[in-house]
């Protein structure tokens, strides 16, 4: 991973685009029709949450053209709508659930009272709604909500329970980020298609073990995806949606990008950065810069190799030509192919300094948990002990501030996400600085294999039951999940 303090002055000179008229006719006819040749699709955008309520289903969604995909849906629209809402407002929703099995759907990242955060308790069976109703605190940012009913949350995330939530601040507006079309929400999820157009949830034996990768990566639920840019800069807020499958996110020339933001909301200052790692369930907010590029050029984000998971390899599957091999965990993919194809229409600036961020002080810790990561045969354990939802396994004094040390004795990754909190790492065993993408506000850290990573959590917006578990989706269902209480001795009242 390839990492800078930004340079000012020189990324500037890469972004400083000229304003331009739109082409002539006879050039925009060329360039839509260069567009209809191309091979894939332009990626599709889920249409805005207008307050309606938020009615889970089954779906046949047109994924490929001409073609009905069985899918589960929000709304009819996968991904879900996109939820907006100001910081200060109130979240209020009404959760139907018309599919033939229980749900709940969880926030991620928005710190929401226990009872409406989407704890697998609170599923509601087929037929029933449940209202959710709490005020929105936390930093703008690029949040998302999903799925979360206890083991089917791998099933209908993957089959298109899923979508944004964003947060804005009018603080924020004032930064003059790219808006409009050049801010632009991208959901990546890597599917197992072997080439069919069919997205059915099969997992295998081996599934349970490395989580549930795809040979094909989707971009807001569209195949082989591609995006029309200008040569402007561009505020693309990054989301691994997949079940298991981690990126590292860059572009094929190594070429630098600025991260700006990462799980919760907005960096100190841009970074510049070469690639990324984004686990499942992580967030991250880049400035690309487009004005090096010609109109007609075209430029592919990728996610490049790194060292996979010791079981996450050369897996084989049945696919129509027979027996495939799945690409492995840490191969090489490509993600979204942006194409120039016009000059752009505004000068966009970037900000020397985005926003406050007040650290914790590892000098106020009160108390360190260790959460201890093993197998078992063809599950993951922490501390010993698979799931149970009746199960409380340990009380957490509200707003006293936390070491949580995640030990992962395990050849596979885990992205670790605790609800109910924001968190922020501290350290990661044998890296001297942290990494970009592990600084601000997180809410899902990732553990490499036999990696140890401590971080300062603090609960105290809500109390409640929480759970906190590993984001590899199959490794959740399997029972990589812990209940805990969050209790204040001085006031047991619970909101």
């Amino acid at each position: 991973m390839k990492t800078n303090p930004m340079n000012r002055r020189s990324f500037l000179g890469r972004s400083i685009t000229a304003t331009a008229a739109l082409a002539a006719a006879p050039l925009l006819k060329t360039t839509l029709y260069a567009q209809s040749a191309r091979p894939g699709f332009p990626v599709r955008f889920p249409p805005d949450w207008n307050g309606s309520p938020l009615v889970a289903a089954p779906a046949g969604i047109e994924v490929w053209p001409g073609v009905s995909t069985p899918l589960l849906a929000i709304n009819g629209s996968v991904p879900a709508p996109t939820i907006r809402v100001r910081r200060g407002q109130r979240f209020h929703a009404h959760v139907r659930n018309q599919l033939s099995e229980n749900l709940v759907l969880h926030w991620h990242g928005i710190i929401s009272p226990a009872s409406m955060d989407g704890n697998p308790r609170d599923a509601v069976a087929p037929g029933h709604s449940y209202e959710v109703d709490f005020p929105i605190r936390q930093p703008a940012g690029t949040y998302w909500y999903h799925a979360h009913t206890d083991g089917l949350t791998a099933k209908q995330a993957y089959l298109g329970l899923a979508g944004f939530f964003i947060v804005e601040d009018p603080a924020e507006r004032r930064l003059r980020l790219p808006g409009g079309d050049h801010d632009v929400p991208l959901l990546f999820q890597d599917k197992r298609t072997h080439g069919e157009t069919n997205l059915a949830y099969e997992p295998e034996e081996m599934d349970a073990m490395t989580g549930f990768l795809g040979d094909a990566v989707f971009v807001n639920n569209t195949p082989q995806p591609w995006l029309s840019v200008d040569r402007g800069l561009y505020r693309l807020r990054l989301l691994n949606g997949s079940n298991a499958r981690v990126f590292r996110v860059g572009f094929p020339d190594e070429r630098p990008y600025l991260l700006i933001a990462n799980d919760a909301g907005l960096l100190p200052a841009p970074v510049e950065v070469t690639t990324i790692m984004l686990a499942p369930g992580q967030r991250a907010e880049i400035l690309v810069d487009f004005s090096s590029l010609k109109i007609g050029d075209s430029l592919t984000l990728m996610s490049h190799p790194f060292e996979g998971g010791g079981h996450g390899g050369g897996m084989t599957t049945a696919g129509m030509d027979g027996e495939m091999e799945m690409p492995p965990q840490g191969a090489e993919m490509e993600l979204l192919t942006f194409h120039v194809d016009r000059e752009a229409r505004e000068h966009s600036t970037i900000p020397q300094r985005l926003a406050h961020f007040h650290p914790y002080n590892p000098a106020d810790v009160r108390t360190t948990r260790q959460f201890v990561i093993t197998v078992d045969g063809m599950m993951h354990l922490i501390n010993g002990a698979l799931f149970d939802i009746n199960r409380n396994d340990f009380t957490v004094p509200f707003g006293e501030l936390e070491v949580w040390e995640y030990i992962n004795n395990s050849d596979e990754f885990h992205p670790m996400h605790p609800h109910g909190a924001l968190m922020q790492v501290l350290e990661r065993h044998g890296m001297d600085m942290l990494p970009p993408e592990d600084t601000g506000w997180k809410d899902t850290v990732l553990l490499a294999p036999g990696e140890t990573v401590r971080v300062l959590v603090r609960f105290d917006d809500y109390q409640g039951d929480y759970v906190h578990h590993c984001h590899n989706l199959e490794h959740e269902d399997s029972g990589m999940m812990q209940n805990f209480r969050v209790v204040s001795h001085r006031n047991p009242h619970r909101h």
